[in-house]
């Protein structure tokens, strides 16, 4: 992956002349209301001798207030580097004034967990009662994308069905990649957000801490009111040898050698999404969820524990191992452990009042009462649970984009298509809101155009190897909202167009071609829902460089144990030795445009599983 990180440098580096600078991070101030604070009254005018003569303010203008906020920060994703994160943070400081100052403070119960965690001066802050157009804007946006995604895909059903319809189209929309396939010697790839990541639809799962796609799930299972944490537990299996403490000269705490012992690391393994009093399997890594008995359902973690054959399921002997099985977790020495999302802003009081004032088309999960999601988990999992702690992943990428300039630059590079000046992020902001047809229109309006210019700049053209990637980016995502949509002859139109232009990941092309991965995958959950189980596998079968190609070859094993003597699939066509842009004919572009799914019988939306990202500013 090496080779992937030196061309996408080499193309930042063509491209810097075209683009400048990168505004991640608006400015790091609190804005808060002029003047000496009055709880509960606005100045109005002043009376004989100076005095002020205060009037509360109406609920008809505190109304006004909180719907104008909610769509400033609504506006904010397709009006970049605007006003909008500080007018919106200042309309909310006015729609607070008066709130007693106890309501920004901690339950006690909670503070007693975070406290264990997180370091008092981030304790500190999680109190403050003022709102921050850097922390609390980006937090309320994101939570706005995450909600708008969740009950769109999730609709209507049980609990259960709306989960694995968000886990489906979170393994759909965004591929995996290597670790280290999006950075660069300069700027090595780092972990991104969850609104990062949608954006850019490309993930990470490396060694089961690096579980970008996981934590995409968490957080838009959060917007459906369920709790999911990722279960880690530790390797049992190494038999020390039984010395008394005498003979070894050692006491507790020390080795052998007399050096001091360190803590197993435990392994990161799947989500538990808890329902109905279980915890059910979800395993971001290969795309999957875990079967449950008879390859059938989700399996829950006490099916998991109780029948060996539940993760027997997963395994491929002698062609991809499944690392996890009954008798490892069982034998964790520290039983099996939970880790939460630590993103501050989920536990801050203020989010808490703001979520209370929300309904309607406006209402957003905002907060989660961390001590609450802890008890829920113990409730559920009982005996089987050693701990719950937060996940420090997500609070370390919080703080790094406000306070770490080169892991700002890192986040930025790979994001380098989706930057303000280019089409390509409105496109997709409109994609990922659900307004595909607009979101459709878009994406052929620039695919394969010679005369696309800089949104800021119409005299402007963009640059050839960049209006290339566009061209990369469009087909992909039109494939994607097509998809969306049920409309699977669109999708495979675009996913083949896809693999007919880019070459394999190699030394001399830009990392975007990694999306033939993600067209092979996508490919064969069309083919699969077509009932075309030949084409299936043999994109099931493609080598991929990431655990998606386990889960993938479990689709393949499945669907050849279904018909075992089926002729075994056509060998699919090489990919081209070079990128191969071809303007797209007029015809082929309003092919691409269609937006509604061709008369004919339509085939069922892709399932598989019964298998079932933002520098915006």
């Amino acid at each position: 992956m090496g080779c992937i990180r030196c061309a996408g440098a080499a193309l930042a580096g063509l491209l810097v002349v075209a683009f400048s600078g990168c505004n991640y991070t608006p400015p790091g101030r609190t804005v808060a209301t002029k003047g000496i604070f009055r709880p509960g009254v606005i100045p109005t005018s002043k009376g004989k001798g100076g005095s002020a003569v205060v009037g509360k303010r109406d609920e008809v203008e505190r109304a006004a207030i909180l719907e104008s906020s909610i769509k400033l920060i609504q506006g904010a994703a397709l009006k970049p580097g605007g006003d909008n994160f500080r007018l919106a943070t200042q309309k909310l400081n006015q729609y607070f004034e008066g709130t007693p100052g106890s309501q920004y403070q901690l339950d006690p119960e909670v503070l007693a967990f975070l406290a264990e965690i997180l370091p008092p001066n981030m304790i500190q802050e999680l109190q403050l009662p003022n709102w921050s157009e850097r922390r609390d804007a980006r937090h309320l946006e994101d939570c706005m994308m995450y909600h708008n995604i969740a009950n769109r895909i999730g609709s209507t059903g049980d609990d259960l069905s709306r989960v694995r319809r968000v886990f489906e189209w979170i393994v759909e929309q965004v591929q995996l990649v290597p670790a280290g396939s999006l950075g660069s010697q300069q700027a090595p790839q780092v972990y991104a957000r969850p609104y990062d990541l949608l954006l850019r639809g490309m993930g990470t799962e490396s060694d089961g801490f690096w579980a970008e796609r996981a934590w995409t799930f968490m957080v838009l299972c959060r917007q459906l009111g369920i709790d999911v944490g990722l279960l880690t537990y530790t390797k049992g299996n190494v038999v020390e040898p039984l010395i008394p403490k005498s003979a070894s000269g050692s006491g507790e705490g020390l080795d052998l050698l007399g050096n001091p012992k360190t803590e197993k690391p435990p392994v990161v393994w799947v989500c538990a999404a808890l329902i109905d009093g279980q915890a059910y399997l979800f395993d971001a890594r290969v795309g999957l969820p875990i079967p449950g008995p008879g390859g059938e359902g989700v399996a829950t973690l006490e099916q998991a524990m109780a029948d060996s054959s539940i993760l027997e399921q997963m395994d491929l002997p002698g062609e991809s191992p499944y690392a996890t099985s009954r008798a490892s977790l069982l034998a964790s020495p520290t039983k099996l452990g939970v880790l939460l999302d630590s993103s501050q802003g989920y536990f801050t009081p203020k989010m808490k009042l703001l979520q209370g004032e929300l309904a309607g088309k406006n209402r957003t999960i905002l907060y989660r009462d961390a001590a609450e999601a802890r008890k829920h988990f113990m409730e559920v999992m009982g005996d089987r649970l050693g701990r719950v702690d937060l996940w420090t992943l997500p609070a370390e990428v919080e703080n790094r984009l406000f306070t770490d300039p080169k892991f700002v630059q890192s986040t930025v590079q790979t994001l380098f298509f989706l930057r303000s000046e280019l089409p390509l992020l409105y496109a997709r902001i409109k994609h990922l809101r659900g307004e595909l047809p607009e979101a459709i229109s878009e994406y052929v309006s620039f695919r394969f155009s010679d005369s696309t210019t800089l949104v800021n700049d119409k005299k402007q053209l963009v640059p050839l190897p960049v209006q290339e990637g566009l061209d990369v980016y469009a087909s992909y995502y039109l494939a994607l909202a097509h998809l969306e949509r049920n409309n699977l002859d669109q999708a495979e139109l675009m996913f083949r167009k896809l693999l007919e232009m880019l070459p394999e990941p190699g030394p001399t092309v830009p990392f975007y071609c990694m999306f033939r991965w993600g067209a092979h995958t996508n490919l064969a959950r069309i083919y699969e829902a077509q009932g075309d189980s030949r084409r299936a596998i043999a994109h099931y079968s493609v080598p991929l460089p990431t655990m998606q190609h386990h889960g993938n070859l479990l689709k393949a094993r499945a669907l050849v144990w279904n018909d075992p003597m089926a002729d075994v699939p056509d060998p699919l066509p090489p990919a081209p030795k070079v990128f191969a842009r071809v303007a797209a004919p007029a015809k082929a572009k309003a092919e691409a445009a269609k937006t509604e799914p061709p008369a004919k019988a339509e085939a069922p939306a892709p399932t598989p599983a019964k298998v079932e990202a933002d520098p915006k500013k």
